[in-house]
């Protein structure tokens, strides 16, 4: 039997690189993929500190990754083995109503790469090798020149981000607030200002403040774990839309606090757990509340023409290359707000 190194959940804030068996086809539509990079997400987090019911130890994690074909069921004759690819951070099956509408994100089948126990395993790609089922759905080619780390960019974080400002339809003399300067944040926040719109960052991190405004951003520092109300009370209700790019019960708060009445929010950062909201203020405001997950697969054509807009941007979005060895030790950073992304090398081109 094959084997190969991958990057394991082994409990609460364990992570590992273990040898384990090399996927291999099961199904006609499956693709077998050499990984040559990945990338880590704050999105991980969730798994790392154990914070995902019934995640299997042993999963592989990762769901952002490119690399090449190595082997292709019958089914997916196009995907030739050698052709350089990305991948959608999630498989979808492409016949249920909703991937037939375009709503990949909501197909019955979904299922998240370097994901389980909430939903069926299926191992992520920080490893040398995974397998990608529906592979002519996930998979998309990557010319031989583009840079790994826009398709990288295209799993997860670009569609996101560009999912977010497709729900808020902004006008170009809107104001818009943008909770939180990871990547997702800023990224929202580079491309509307591309679109003409008046973007402002708020974020606790000094660090993360400081790469936003390396790029030309506008960056409005508050208080971690603070209402909005002790560190940025002449903020509040002066914006036309929001993006939650943080997450729970505070980052959603902050996006809403600082709508003025009829204003639009977008939610992108991970809702896990109940908290209670105000419902009536929000009605007797006029406030509209989205909640978006990006689809890498119905969004490739919008995904394609974005791309070159993003470059300016690639290395404030992944400051940092590792190989797969230093991963573990990377999360652990990760979680302590000391680092932001990382292009993991895998392998070489060519390799």
């Amino acid at each position: 039997m094959s084997t190969m190194r991958a990057v394991v959940w082994a409990g609460p804030r364990q992570l590992r690189l273990a040898e384990v068996a090399q996927p291999r086809l099961v199904a006609p539509d499956d693709a077998l993929l050499r990984v040559r990079h990945a990338a880590t997400c704050g999105t991980d987090l969730h798994i790392y500190r154990g914070a995902v019911p019934d995640f299997e130890p042993g999963t592989v994690i990762g769901h952002e990754f490119v690399g090449e074909v190595a082997a292709a069921g019958p089914a997916v004759p196009h995907l030739r083995p050698g052709l350089r690819v990305r991948c959608s951070d999630f498989v979808a099956c492409g016949q249920c109503g909703a991937c037939r509408r375009g709503g990949y994100a909501q197909c019955l089948g979904r299922r998240l790469f370097g994901f389980s126990g909430l939903q069926p395993r299926l191992d992520g790609g920080m490893a040398e090798f995974v397998r990608v089922p529906w592979a002519g759905t996930a998979l998309t080619p990557l010319p031989p020149d583009a840079d790994a780390r826009a398709g990288l960019l295209a799993a997860d974080v670009l569609p996101t981000a560009l999912s977010a400002l497709a729900r808020l339809q902004l006008a170009p003399w809107e104001r818009l607030a943008v909770v939180g300067a990871g990547p997702v944040g800023t990224l929202t926040a580079f491309l509307a200002r591309a679109r003409g719109v008046t973007p402002l960052l708020l974020e606790a991190s000094p660090a993360r403040a400081a790469r936003a405004r390396a790029v030309g951003l506008s960056v409005r520092e508050v208080a971690a774990r603070m209402p909005l109300s002790d560190s940025a009370a002449d903020l509040l209700g002066r914006f036309d839309a929001a993006v939650d790019a943080v997450g729970g019960e505070q980052g959603l708060r902050s996006a809403l606090a600082l709508l003025r009445p009829g204003g639009r929010a977008a939610g992108v950062g991970v809702q896990a757990g109940p908290f209670a909201v105000d419902w009536g203020a929000l009605m007797q405001r006029q406030i509209s509340l989205h909640f978006v997950i990006g689809d890498p697969i119905g969004q490739r054509a919008e995904i394609d023409a974005a791309l070159p807009s993003c470059r300016p941007v690639l290395d404030a979005m992944f400051p940092d290359r590792l190989p797969l060895a230093a991963v573990p030790d990377y999360f652990a950073a990760l979680e302590r707000r000391e680092r932001f992304k990382a292009v993991v090398e895998i392998a070489e081109e060519g390799q």
